[in-house]
């Protein structure tokens, strides 16, 4: 008997209907649909394409565009992209050593370890270049790459998911995609994945992050810098952490972070939270209100592998989309 997505029958049947409009055309069948182009839908359609699979990726913004995030690739995520042949595209941009470490008046600085598969070091690389990056990746080992186009139910078949309806935001057309595999990879919120069920189990930490970008004399510096504690200037501990990434172009990234399991985290204003930590920051990184180099920008982080089910007979979630971010560090690339 075929797996069917989640949801009512008349939601099924309106989809399914999706494919006999006159107003949606149909496209090529594809191998693989991938939803998303950011580092998870990227990388996947790069190895897809890279194995002699066809691939559409669909892109619901242009790049280069934006993403709320602290920048900092690990030697892991290094070494992932080293794997897709991006080593010399990385070393144009800020390599760093470790992480400074600081919690309760202590201060450690923690260089990454030698390793027989990791480097021992990473780099910061602004979302609206690496997410370019690796889309282009993809895109020079075959996959075709829509922008400006969101993918905005699955269509059905039997009800087994056989790709999905596209809406080309420049002209409003509809088009039916059809494809083996379906790479759900839409980011937090993923629409895409809600629309096959999918559901963030609320017992998982759930975090909420801002940052900005500042203007610093220490934008090269050799270390990203994470504070685990953030205190007022009165003295009081206010909830949340903070860091401070360099990206060696006269900026460093500066970010605020919250997770759910705090009691009351709801009413914290994470916008104030910000405030209070570039105030209270290091001297040495030269942070005010003056420096601010645009304005701050913030996102959810679901954490834990939270989302579920993220994997169906014909489909997958992948990144952010499925919770991945690790909620000990707030890594996810």
């Amino acid at each position: 008997m075929p797996h069917e997505i989640p949801g009512s029958l008349d939601a099924r049947v309106a989809v399914n209907r999706l494919e006999l409009r006159d107003d949606v055309e149909m496209s090529k069948r594809y191998d693989a649909l991938v939803i998303g182009a950011g580092p998870a839908g990227a990388s996947a359609a790069y190895w897809l394409a890279q194995n002699g699979h066809s691939v559409l990726v669909v892109e619901r913004k242009r790049f280069p565009r934006d993403k709320t995030c602290g920048d900092g690739l690990t030697p892991r995520s290094v070494k992932q992209l080293t794997d897709m042949g991006l080593a010399e595209p990385l070393s144009d941009f800020h390599r760093y050593d470790g992480l400074r470490s600081i919690a309760h008046g202590v201060t450690m600085e923690l260089a990454w370890p030698q390793h027989p598969d990791f480097p021992d070091y990473g780099y910061v690389v602004r979302r609206r270049d690496l997410d370019e990056m690796v889309a282009e990746r993809a895109v020079k080992a075959g996959a075709t790459l829509w922008q400006g186009c969101e993918a905005i139910e699955p269509t059905l078949e039997n009800g087994i998911v056989t790709g999905a309806t596209v809406k080309h935001k420049d002209t409003g057309t509809l088009e039916n995609v059809s494809a083996r595999y379906v790479v759900v990879a839409d980011g937090a919120n993923s629409r895409f994945g809600r629309a096959l069920g999918t559901t963030r189990d609320r017992k998982y930490p759930l975090g909420m992050a801002v940052r900005g970008y500042y203007r610093s004399p220490r934008h090269d510096d050799p270390w990203i810098e994470s504070h685990l504690d953030i205190v007022d200037r009165s003295g009081d501990h206010v909830p949340g952490y903070g860091w401070i990434f360099p990206l060696g172009d006269g900026r460093v990234n500066v970010g605020v972070g919250l997770l759910s399991t705090f009691s009351g985290w709801k009413d914290i204003n994470t916008s104030k939270l910000m405030e209070t930590f570039v105030d209270v920051a290091p001297s040495y990184w030269g942070l005010s209100a003056d420096t601010a180099d645009g304005p701050v920008t913030g996102g959810k982080l679901p954490t834990g592998g939270s989302v579920t089910p993220n994997v169906g007979p014909t489909w997958i979630v992948a990144g952010d989309a499925s919770g991945s971010i690790n909620p000990f560090n707030g890594e996810g690339i």
